[in-house]
């Protein structure tokens, strides 16, 4: 191992309790994601909490990248109702 090389660093997922490492964080969060159709017809996503249950909400519809705003969605939702800062 070189002077400069680090370990990459590992999270563990709130949502399942599996290892990630950091920089994968929402290629993780992507795999939670449940296919939803929104009101208009769209295609949106959703994901269920282990401490709150299935969101009443649905994230992405009519964006480019639906599944990366609802990934976001699961980050700020750890920020949000549980105080989560990583």
């Amino acid at each position: 191992m070189g002077f400069l090389s680090r370990k990459p660093k590992l999270k563990t997922c709130f949502y399942c309790s599996d290892l990630f490492e950091e920089s994968q964080e929402f290629e993780h969060y992507r795999t939670h994601l449940i296919e939803v159709t929104d009101v208009n017809g769209d295609q949106a996503f959703t994901f269920s909490c282990p401490r709150c249950g299935q969101m009443d909400s649905a994230w992405g519809a009519q964006k480019h990248d639906p599944e990366g705003i609802a990934a976001i969605a699961m980050k700020g939702h750890l920020m949000m109702a549980h105080r989560i800062m990583s």
